[in-house]
């Protein structure tokens, strides 16, 4: 027996059985587990969330051949973006990494948006700033268009011609005497941002100063030449609270939820050990101090 011990074949198999059965030991457990992580469950749930999301992008339910395509187009896309995890292919993706980020940014903003406020608050925030709700300037107006490219160098002579006879009570339909506008016309109460839209900030700045009640012009914009007629102009205005009150409560929204990004992303800063190589933490500084308390280690890596 001594000696059957001492020959090298048997310590050889002797010495694999042992590795086979600590392999077996060592992954017995987590194959239980992998099976588990390998699992794609489709439930109810998930094909009525599917369903749902067709009605709001077609506005119809699907019918039974397009809800088998829904679903097998959702478990495709299930198997590949596991597979692609598993190959590790979304590390060190652009594309995947903002993504995920832009999720978490949604997912704060929905919880931001969860919070109602109160009457006084948004009677304080309307008092401290109430030029910050003013209703705009607005102006009446219609035109007549002389276009540059098929009058040439005429087009200034005929727009005085129309001026003159336009400035003439009775003269009919002002727009025979121009050329075709593609855009509008007639601008009622129009504010200055969609004026300018249209005809661009010079244009807009001179119609504003042009007085109601009379035919003036040329003016240029980037069309060619316009004679205006203004009938009525509506200067700014600082409303009542009351009138004011969905625009304050919108502004309130909006600061409510930058404040729940600012101490959600000053929470990630305390969070993790941000490193920063010495060459670009002067890029980094800025963003740490507008961020709010958030720390970061600017030592070198």
């Amino acid at each position: 027996m001594n000696n059957l011990l001492k020959e090298p074949l048997i310590h050889f198999l002797l010495a694999g059985a042992l590795v086979f059965a600590v392999y077996g030991l060592v992954n017995d457990g987590p194959a239980i587990e992998s099976k588990e992580e390998r699992m794609v469950r489709i439930t109810a749930g998930q094909v009525e969330w599917l369903k749902q999301t067709w009605i709001r992008q077609w506005g119809r339910p699907p019918d039974q051949d397009e809800l088998q395509g829904i679903v097998a187009g959702y478990l495709k896309e299930e198997l590949l973006a596991r597979e692609a995890r598993e190959l590790k292919l979304d590390e060190n993706d652009t594309i995947v990494r903002r993504r995920l980020a832009q999720k978490m940014d949604f997912m704060v903003q929905d919880t931001t948006q969860l919070a109602e406020p109160s009457e006084e608050e948004l009677r304080q925030l309307f008092e401290s700033s109430p030029e910050h709700f003013q209703i705009p300037e607005r102006i009446t107006f219609t035109h007549v268009f002389f276009n540059h490219a098929t009058r040439g160098d005429k087009t200034s002579t005929d727009a005085l011609e129309a001026l003159e006879q336009l400035s003439q009570a009775g003269t009919g339909n002002p727009h025979d005497f121009g050329d075709r506008f593609l855009s509008q016309y007639d601008f009622d109460e129009a504010e200055e941002q969609a004026v300018a839209g249209v005809f661009g900030q010079e244009f807009t700045r001179r119609v504003f100063t042009v007085e109601p009640g009379k035919w003036q012009g040329p003016l240029e914009s980037g069309y060619g030449l316009h004679l205006v007629h203004v009938t009525k102009k509506e200067p700014a205005a600082l409303p009542d609270f009351e009138m004011a009150k969905e625009d304050v409560v919108t502004v309130w929204r909006h600061q409510h939820e930058q404040e729940g990004l600012e101490r959600y992303f000053s929470a990630l800063l305390e969070k993790y050990d941000v490193v920063v190589d010495e060459s670009v933490k002067s890029l980094i500084g800025p963003l740490a101090s507008l961020r709010g308390k958030g720390t970061v280690n600017r030592g070198t890596r």
